[in-house]
């Protein structure tokens, strides 16, 4: 029950925050602000499928890892540890608590990143990105699938010992956070964290399949 309460409020702070950042768009009252981006992404001058889906291929490569890990620690056998995030979080209480901050982290960020879409001339938020998610989110959805489809293959190359799994989880928020600081100083021709998320979550589908997916997370990770 103490674990359902903690979810619970976890989410409801977020979701508050979030409804603060989206009413700051208007100025409404009870708002946070925050200034758009500087630039679209991709950018004007790095255009086409190629260079944008290149763009993003640093962030795609670290989901399509971490799926794999999930996958298949999921597949391990009876007497085997499993060596799922959820597994693990519930093993370890300091894991379970950092996971948690990450988690919030993720939706607040989500969000920010949204709200902070570019905004052309005329007023209006920019969304050059929209036809590209379709193709390239095609090609990803497609590889996931493949790699779902496939994982019956066995665990046997995860290693067996908790701590190699602690270790990989807490190496993928590093990950990300290498990736961002790499795409920062690329000139635009690798896309940062925020512009990661605003690409991939701009067609209304996207946008409503991730949120749900990041509710669903929390729910099994830290309400069941």
């Amino acid at each position: 029950m103490s674990a359902e309460i903690t979810w619970a409020v976890s989410l409801v702070a977020v979701l508050l925050f979030d409804v603060a950042l989206r009413r700051g768009t208007t100025g409404g009252r009870g708002s946070l602000h925050l200034q758009p981006a500087g630039n679209p992404w991709p950018r004007r001058d790095r255009g086409g499928n190629g260079p944008a889906f290149r763009g993003v291929a640093p962030w795609l490569a670290l989901i399509v890892v971490v799926l794999a890990w999930d996958v298949l620690g999921i597949d391990t056998g009876p007497r085997q540890y499993h060596l799922t995030i959820s597994a693990l979080s519930q093993a370890y209480r300091p894991l379970n608590a950092a996971v948690l901050f990450v988690w919030i982290l993720v939706g607040i960020g989500y969000e920010a990143a949204r709200v902070r879409a570019p905004i052309d001339s005329a007023g209006a938020r920019r969304n050059e990105s929209a036809p590209r998610v379709q193709e390239n989110g095609g090609a990803f959805a497609l590889a996931a699938g493949s790699l779902g489809a496939h994982h019956s293959t066995a665990a046997l190359i995860l290693p067996q010992s908790p701590a190699a799994g602690v270790a990989f989880w807490l190496a993928v928020p590093a990950a990300a956070i290498l990736i961002d600081a790499e795409a920062r100083h690329s000139r635009g021709h690798r896309a940062t964290a925020e512009e990661f998320v605003r690409f991939i979550s701009t067609a209304r589908l996207a946008n409503l399949a991730l949120i749900a997916a990041w509710g669903f997370a929390g729910y099994h990770l830290f309400a069941r």
